[in-house]
């Protein structure tokens, strides 16, 4: 008794299909990424936390705060190198919220992708 699998696999089809869903899962992903950047943000008129946007294109996504300032709050320090102080939100709030979320982004990357797979 013998058992036989016979299949057929396009590694081609299949590697174009996973690229093609690229940007839209790496969206989903820094989405994520931007919804807590924006939590950790200070808020002092809004715009600050109103800016912030995923971009996406055939390479990935990306997270961008924009705004003259957004750098500025960011890092935090000012033209004197005294840290900036904030009554809501903090400095630091897209790097820390990059290295914090870095599994769950992976993690939501990493469905959508299974998904095209499967």
């Amino acid at each position: 008794m013998s058992i036989e699998w016979d299949f057929d696999l396009d590694l081609g089809k299949v590697t174009e299909e996973v690229l093609a869903a690229v940007p839209e899962a790496s969206f989903k992903a820094m989405e994520h990424l931007r919804e807590v950047a924006v939590s950790r943000a200070p808020l002092e008129t809004g715009n600050l936390r109103a800016e912030a946007h995923t971009d996406a294109d055939s390479d990935g996504a990306t997270v961008k705060f924009d705004g003259p300032y957004a750098r500025y709050q960011e890092f935090g320090v000012s033209k004197y190198g005294k840290p900036l102080r904030h009554e809501e939100g903090q400095s630091f709030y897209l790097t820390s919220s990059v290295f914090t979320e870095k599994d769950k982004v992976i993690e939501i990357l990493g469905e959508e992708l299974r998904q095209v797979i499967e």
